[in-house]
């Protein structure tokens, strides 16, 4: 039987890419703000509803300069301390500690995923004056809640921290009253990553309402310019190419179609795996599903998913197996709390199959295996007279 590959990336055709790319041609014009990287800036503002936009060259140079926009902004480059979930993907704690500044990692809420905004609070009340900025995530792309949203920036705006949100995973996002992602005068960070739902190989998108902030932004990505050639700040060269912004804008003709059918495959595997002790994320709906992300009834299930998956040549990996505060290159970085939560998470964590042409019968053999690996480990803890998590 065919494999069915973890992830089937799919970038616009060459065919779809070369009406807009034939704009730089005509124009000459093939970096530094041409004509496909003005049209995206204008399209991808009206999709998202008004919001400013800057395209980057990858979403962790898009995290480098959000971050040093606003630490110059609110005056809080001196401290040393960058509040974050370990919960997420390495390239969000890289982007501070190669900027000089130490992840704070605290946990996240068990059911959405999502940084935890009590202990947020905590943190901020624990550290005062240390903390330049908090790095808030949109886990796995989903935006969290609307009132989550909400109570991160209060808190941030009581303690005088500015905050980022890495959304890497969730353009196109939506939150649990329907309002789409990176909407906001906090900027938000996106990926274009070929493996994202947005895909264009590779690319990001930095957003915000915030039109001074903005202005920075602008000049950060383009090597601090923000009057011609004269470098007003220190930036570094973030900008997005001609090719990659046509590619984008050919990504984003068919990107609802795309969205669409991911969710509808998202929403197959939540409704025939919940009945056997799998969770997904609260508010999944709006997520934007770069893969099928579920946490298993308990380790042990985890553990016969993945081999009998494996065995299958059905591609079910584990995400995020590892929390970011328990890799190496951040051992030693603060831990504020045990983060029990996000050790729990990691060990149940699971990642099935998605791609824009995963078939029906490609659905239904992901879900058969994974449904045949609980039911083994069920069986096995039965027997051996300990009870499942």
């Amino acid at each position: 039987m065919t494999a069915i590959p973890f992830l089937r990336p799919q970038l616009p055709s060459l065919a779809a890419i070369a009406p807009y790319y034939r704009l730089a041609e005509e124009a000459r014009f093939f970096s530094n703000g041409g004509p496909c990287e003005r049209l995206l800036r204008a399209a991808l503002s009206d999709h998202l509803g008004g919001v400013g936009t800057v395209p980057v060259n990858n979403a962790t140079s898009g995290l480098i300069v959000a971050i040093k926009a606003v630490l110059d902004a609110h005056g809080t480059g001196d401290r040393p301390y960058v509040v974050m979930p370990s919960y997420t993907f390495v390239a969000t704690a890289g982007a501070a500690r190669i900027m000089g500044l130490q992840p704070l990692f605290i946990d996240v809420e068990p059911d959405s995923w999502q940084m935890d905004a009590d202990a947020l609070a905590d943190v901020l009340d624990t550290f005062p004056g240390q903390v330049a900025a908090v790095l808030g995530t949109h886990t796995f792309g989903l935006p969290a809640s609307a009132a989550t949203q909400q109570r991160w920036k209060q808190l941030c705006a009581d303690a005088g921290v500015p905050l980022v949100v890495d959304a890497a995973a969730g353009f196109g996002g939506l939150d649990d009253t329907g309002a789409r992602s990176g909407r906001d005068t906090v900027p938000h960070v996106y990926s274009f990553h070929a493996t994202k739902t947005f895909a264009i190989g590779e690319g990001g998108l930095i957003t915000t309402l915030d039109e001074d902030l903005l202005q920075r932004i602008e000049a950060l990505h383009s090597f601090g310019f923000a009057q011609g050639r004269l470098a007003t700040y220190a930036g570094i060269n973030a900008k997005m190419d001609e090719l990659h912004a046509a590619t984008a804008l050919a990504a984003l003709d068919s990107f609802d179609t795309v969205l669409a059918r991911r969710r509808e495959i998202a929403q197959t595997y939540r409704e025939r795996l919940e009945p056997f002790g799998f969770r997904f994320q609260t508010g999944n709906a709006g997520g934007t599903w770069q893969a099928g992300y579920v946490s298993a009834p308990d380790a042990a299930t985890r553990t016969a998913v993945l081999a009998v998956a494996a065995g299958r040549q059905i591609g079910v990996t584990a995400y995020y197996e590892r929390p970011v505060h328990r890799h190496p290159a951040y051992a030693g970085s603060p831990v504020h709390g045990p983060l029990t939560v996000t050790d729990d998470l990691a060990a149940r964590a699971l990642a099935l199959p998605m791609a824009n042409d995963l078939s029906a019968d490609e659905v239904d053999r992901v879900i058969d295996v994974t449904v045949e690996a609980a039911r083994t480990a069920a069986q096995a803890t039965a027997g051996s007279g300990v009870a499942a998590v």
